[in-house]
């Protein structure tokens, strides 16, 4: 299509293509950091657990032989059975300049999605919204956060152009560290006898699985009403945790209770696209040495609040405030002991102002903005 192939990945070479167009389509973006390529083919090996419960579909766009652009469908059998909205999803999109690649991808994954029986395509998301979701469409000159979306300008203009409108969008927010006085602000009601007692623990090394499994229960549960929640089942919750397991700190991932019963949690981790700068997506033979003497010694200057959530029963109650003051007191806390300048805290949907309000009174600004996009097949 004007110039362009498209075809699906089947093998290696067609992964490392898919691998390769990415690189080349962000190459004049200045913020842009290359995500670990083995996080990649793990994702898409035919045994993933990915893989095996869900269709899904990468695909390459080619110019004279070369990989310039990419894209993922996915039909979610869970999004499937618990909406039943025939809505597919997109995302994984990467792509040069030129209207017609962009044209050529969705049109492969469009025709991929209506096979499947698919009325609706919605993304960017990272196979599921449970992983990186959407597309950023305002703070282009802001730093590539690890796990969200980077992209120049003109991915959101050929996607529109397309055919796809707004669905929602979702706020990345940013705290300066050194302006914040929550851990002051927490520790004088505490002194004052005004808050109730709170029981604190974090997260630890020896347990990290089940914590983790604690973590994504309760994510489930408090994220269930939001808008396209899907539960995430412990398949997918060990391959994210060991992904995460050489990066995290579990010290800085706690669980608030309040007469033995689960408040609040929060989860913090150091920005590890700060510390891949440079290192082309690779951990081997250097790669992985480097990565991790960059987070856990010399640390870095970003971190990111990957969740921050109120168990439905205790949100709007003096408890419940409690509970998800003293861990963000204690993450903000944390980030100045670790040398961490500043903490974004996203995503968080634009209309949920429960989310918003805290987060804002740290104070934290406005500084990127990620759009969900949807379009009838």
């Amino acid at each position: 299509m004007n110039g362009f192939e498209v075809r699906p990945v089947r093998d290696r070479a067609g992964l490392d293509d898919f691998i390769v167009a990415a690189r080349r389509a962000e190459a004049s973006n200045r913020q842009w950091v290359e995500q670990v390529h083995d996080e990649a083919r793990q994702m898409f090996d035919a045994k993933s657990i990915f893989l095996k419960e869900n269709a899904v579909q990468p695909f390459v766009a080619y110019r004279s032989g070369e990989p310039v652009g990419r894209i993922v469908a996915t039909v979610d059998a869970g999004h499937q059975k618990k909406y039943g909205d025939r809505c597919g999803f997109f995302g994984f999109i990467e792509s040069i300049d030129d209207p017609a690649c962009f044209a050529a991808l969705f049109g492969a994954a469009e025709s991929f999605l209506r096979d499947k029986g698919m009325a609706l395509s919605r993304g960017p998301f990272g196979l599921n919204v449970n992983g990186e979701t959407g597309l950023l469409v305002e703070g282009f000159d802001q730093a590539h956060i690890m796990q969200t979306n980077h992209c120049p300008p003109y991915y959101g203009d050929a996607i529109e152009t397309l055919g796809y409108v707004k669905a929602t969008d979702l706020y990345a927010l940013m705290c300066a560290v050194r302006e914040s006085n929550v851990p002051e602000r927490v520790a004088r009601e505490i002194a004052k006898g005004r808050a109730p007692k709170i029981d604190i623990r974090t997260a630890s090394y020896r347990n990290f699985f089940g914590d983790l499994h604690t973590l994504i229960d309760f994510y489930n549960d408090a994220w269930s009403e939001n808008r396209w929640a899907l539960p995430m089942s412990r398949a997918e919750a060990d391959f994210t945790g060991k992904m995460m397991l050489p990066i995290a700190r579990p010290g800085w991932i706690y669980f608030a209770s309040y007469k033995g019963e689960l408040v609040s949690v929060i989860a913090q981790v150091p920005d590890v696209n700060e510390a891949l700068q440079g290192l082309d997506g690779k951990l081997f033979p250097t790669g992985l040495p480097t990565l991790l003497w960059r987070l856990h010694v010399r640390g870095t200057r970003r971190a990111r609040v990957l969740l921050a959530a109120t168990a439905k029963k205790w949100r709007d109650t003096i408890v419940g405030v409690a509970a998800m003051g003293q861990l963000m007191a204690r993450s903000i806390a944390d980030a100045r002991k670790a040398g961490v300048e500043e903490v974004e805290y996203s995503w968080i949907l634009e209309d949920n102002r429960a989310a918003l309000a805290p987060v804002m009174s740290l104070p934290a600004r406005r500084t990127r903005v990620f759009r969900i996009y949807e379009k009838q097949l």
